[in-house]
Parts: structure tokens; sequence; C-alpha cells
């Protein structure tokens, strides 16, 4: 599995939940639908997804991210 597919993983838990979710909740739930990477791996994608406009942070003091809509667009293949 690539880099662009380990990040579209963690983009699509984030559109597929529609909630805002911290990087170890992010990680946990990747880990049952069966991810192999670790869990410095997920903050480093979310940095890239937030640098691309994927992501936002909604709450710095606990690291919560969200799906933006160019995320979820970007996902459903409509940008």
């Amino acid at each position: 599995m690539g880099k662009e597919e380990r990040k579209r993983m963690v983009l699509g838990l984030l559109v597929e939940s529609g909630l805002e979710l911290p990087p170890a909740v992010i990680f946990d739930n990747l880990k049952r639908r069966g991810a192999t990477f670790e869990r410095r791996s997920v903050d480093n994608y979310l940095h890239e997804l937030r640098e691309e406009g994927l992501v936002k942070r909604t709450d710095e003091s606990k690291g919560y991210n969200i799906a933006t809509e160019k995320g979820r667009d970007r996902y459903y293949g409509t940008n």
C-alpha cells in the first residue's frame, strides 16, 4: 500500500464518519479496518492533508480534525 492510499484511508475515515476526531482515535479505527502503518504516520498524513486543505484542525489543544468540503469532494471524486 502506497503513501497516497494510506492518506486516502485517513481522509476516508474522517469523511465517512463526519466527526471531529483526534489522531489516536483515527489510528485505532484505521487499525480495525486493517491499516498496517504506525501511529506517527497518522500525524504525518493529517499534517499533509491539512496543508492540502482536505482536513482542518478544529481543536488545537486536543488535536481534533475534520474533513473539509474540499476533502469530501476529493474523497468522493467530485473534485
